[in-house]
């Protein structure tokens, strides 16, 4: 009766140590270097699929030791060498014409236009009422942004 006991909670630790460690891993992560590559499979010797930019969020899947298995805007599975990412946040513009407003309303000022697929940098992960904060540094405007205009919160 005891050993049953102790394989029941032997169990359900690991199952929650699983659970916790795959939560962890699904977390979004943004490009470090001026360019960085996605390959097919975790190594250098596998076929190089896309060369991405600075500042490309992208959604972590699973973590190795040197590499993250990563998702795209476009759900393109892939991986990248974990020394090419940082865990500072950043958006993606889907949009041809996504505005930055001054405060979370369409009714507010429009602060500037950004193209589709322009990075942002993520001031705060909350979204408010489907707005998200966020910071053009190429405008160098603070602001919100619709959230159904983005990718990557």
């Amino acid at each position: 009766m005891l050993i049953r006991r102790y394989c029941k909670t032997t169990l359900f630790l690991l199952f929650n140590f699983f659970l916790v460690a795959n939560t962890l891993a699904s977390d979004f992560v943004a490009v470090k270097s001026s360019k960085a590559i996605l390959y097919e499979g975790p190594s250098e010797s596998t076929k190089k699929e896309l060369i991405i930019t600075e500042g490309y969020p992208l959604l972590v899947m699973v973590s190795l030791k040197d590499w993250l298995k990563v998702k795209d805007h476009e759900g393109k599975i892939s991986w990248i060498k974990s020394s090419d990412i940082t865990t500072e946040r950043t958006v993606m513009t889907l949009k041809p014409d996504s505005y930055i407003y001054s405060n979370a309303s369409s009714d507010s000022i429009k602060l500037g236009n950004v193209e589709e697929s322009v990075a942002l940098k993520l001031l705060s992960v909350l979204a408010t009422d489907g707005w998200v904060n966020v910071k053009s540094e190429s405008q160098g405007i603070d602001g919100f942004i619709s959230a159904n205009d983005i990718w990557g919160i």
